[in-house]
């Protein structure tokens, strides 16, 4: 019993107080950092795993808290009874920023006026959170950087695996794929532009296991030469004004090239005729086969909508083009119920060669 008194009463070293504190939830160690003062410079140095990271020009956001800011307002000088907004590089008594804290799961709001410009609190929201070797849980969106971003130079690498790209410009890209390590990036969301397109070209989107291409209505749309380039396990697409047409160059390029089975590309519809409609076209165009009974032999554990056709790729794959229900809810597209389907199996008696 004395033993366990004294096992109990003993101090962790250096080494066990970090593994605990790594395996501590952000908010954990954060109440760890006002409680416990002694723990301090250990936690201080060690990576947070944060929960769905949202980086912007002007907001910073993690674990279902927002951080924005105003300009504090404060008493004109010609007259007191109207309020102005503080001027950059003006430093008054009551400070320069009114920062808010936005707690998304409650919607309360904490603000507090605070004498740093936007730019400075931003830098010293990022320090604190984002640390060499800090892990994303859920995803990192980033709709722009800030600033001082561009400027930094330090060897810091965060792991994300789940990345969304909204109509980022390819510019600050550049300034923060740096700051990614590559090795875990797996699946990526992009929101086309006409200042992000470039992106589509960067190896580490051209070739991550699952990419999503997302092109609203006014928005400018890669070329189909640029999304024939791509070789992702799973490309996604989300183009109401891609057409049959590029469809076309689509299975084209697949039926000649050696795609590895298991590739595949799917086009959201947003009506189940919308997707026979298309696969008829490629079946007469192509001469195509329906696959029938034997479509069992290439899925077993997918339910497939109506037909499905089959065209040969070489002698040991094939390319079986097919209807299902939609999966990724779309924040525009939430009328797309339906997919176009297109994946390279291993090749069985249906089909034949083009």
């Amino acid at each position: 019993m004395e033993n366990q008194e004294v096992l109990r009463s003993k101090p962790l070293s250096y080494e066990a107080s970090k593994a605990v504190l790594k395996s501590l939830s952000l908010e954990t160690r954060e109440h760890i950092n006002r409680r416990i003062p002694a723990l301090c410079i250990i936690n201080s140095r060690l990576p947070y795993v944060l929960v769905n990271v949202v980086i912007t020009s002007a907001t910073f956001e993690t674990n279902g808290r927002r951080w924005y800011t105003k300009p504090a307002w404060v008493q004109s000088s010609d007259t007191p009874s109207r309020l102005v907004p503080v001027r950059d590089g003006q430093n008054v008594g009551g400070g320069k920023s009114a920062l808010t804290i936005l707690q998304d799961n409650s919607r309360k709001e904490a603000r507090y006026r605070v004498n740093k410009s936007p730019e400075e609190i931003y830098e010293q929201l990022f320090d604190e959170y984002i640390r060499n070797g800090t892990v994303v849980s859920g995803s990192l969106c980033l709709c722009g950087i800030p600033e001082f971003l561009k400027g930094r130079r330090e060897d810091l690498k965060i792991k994300v695996t789940n990345l969304n790209l909204r109509t980022l410009p390819a510019e600050d890209y550049e300034h923060f794929i740096r700051f990614l390590d590559l090795d875990v990036l797996e699946n990526v969301k992009f929101v086309a532009a006409e200042n992000s397109l470039a992106i589509l070209d960067k190896p580490e989107i051209q070739t991550c296991r699952n990419l999503t291409v997302t092109v609203h209505k006014y928005f400018v749309p890669p070329s189909v030469d640029q999304l024939l380039r791509l070789q992702n396990q799973h490309l996604h697409l989300e183009h109401y004004r891609f057409n049959l047409q590029e469809l076309q160059l689509f299975v084209e390029d697949w039926i000649t090239s050696d795609r590895a089975i298991g590739t595949r590309f799917s086009w959201e519809q947003i009506g189940f005729q919308d997707v026979l409609g298309i696969l008829e076209h490629l079946k007469t165009h192509f001469g195509a086969v329906e696959t029938g009974s034997n479509l069992e032999n290439y899925f077993s554990s997918k339910t497939i909508f109506g037909n499905s056709i089959t065209l040969k790729m070489g002698e040991d794959r094939e390319l079986v083009m097919f209807c299902d229900k939609s999966k990724i809810q779309s924040e525009r597209f939430t009328d797309y119920l339906w997919v176009f389907e297109m994946e390279v199996v291993a090749s069985t008696t249906a089909g034949h060669d083009v």
